[in-house]
């Protein structure tokens, strides 16, 4: 390689090495659990109560934390996990992108269509479809991503998950709710065993329609 070619080389990883770091600089795991994340969006309402304007910067936190009820070096704990995020909307926006990828190397690594995390108030809810393949194992895939979003997203109180016909995107082959506690405790090894015996029951609502 000539020495021109060779620069070309490096300048070429160098911008490669610069556009992944500032990636992976962007993406954070978000890892705030459901009450974490419930205290931190109560602290982020408290922080704009006339009450707390009105308090020096530094008396701040101490004021919510005695509000709240909680030690100083508890909220403080949860505020600096929360505080990595510029916004809720940019942290919501990690969560999908950590569902998305956290059904990497399973079965419905490819399928996951609409992907939301709703961080709009402190009940966040996951609303996730996939794009079902075998029908017969519409209930192994619905408990398989009930517990891959919640552990991809675990501030997630709720998850709204459904399958998409595969021949007709509009027809829900399978409708789900669960909550993000219940969703927590599957087993991923005891799928094929208790998925349609023991998971699907803990479901709040789990309509199948097979076409």
């Amino acid at each position: 390689m000539s020495s021109r070619g060779f620069i070309r080389f490096l300048l070429g990883v160098g911008v490669l090495l610069v556009v992944g770091s500032s990636r992976w600089a962007l993406a954070e795991k978000v890892d705030l659990s459901e009450d974490e994340f419930k205290i931190y969006h109560q602290y982020l309402d408290a922080l704009s109560d006339k009450r707390v304007e009105k308090l020096k910067p530094a008396q701040r936190l101490p004021a919510i934390a005695k509000n709240f009820k909680l030690s100083v070096p508890k909220l403080k704990a949860v505020v600096d996990k929360g505080s990595k995020w510029a916004s809720l909307e940019a942290m919501g926006k990690d969560a999908e992108d950590a569902i998305r990828d956290g059904v990497a190397g399973t079965p419905l690594a490819g399928r996951l269509d609409h992907v939301q995390v709703d961080v709009g108030n402190e009940h966040v809810v996951a609303y996730v479809s996939w794009t079902a393949a075998d029908l017969d194992k519409l209930e192994e895939e619905a408990v398989l991503l009930a517990l891959r979003v919640k552990r991809a997203a675990p501030l997630s109180a709720d998850l709204r998950l459904w399958a998409e016909d595969p021949k007709d995107k509009e027809h829900k082959v399978f409708d789900g709710l669960i909550t993000g506690e219940a969703a927590g405790r599957f087993k991923e090894d005891h799928l094929a065993d208790f998925a349609k015996t023991r998971y699907l029951k803990v479901f709040q609502t789990a309509k199948i329609a097979r076409p």
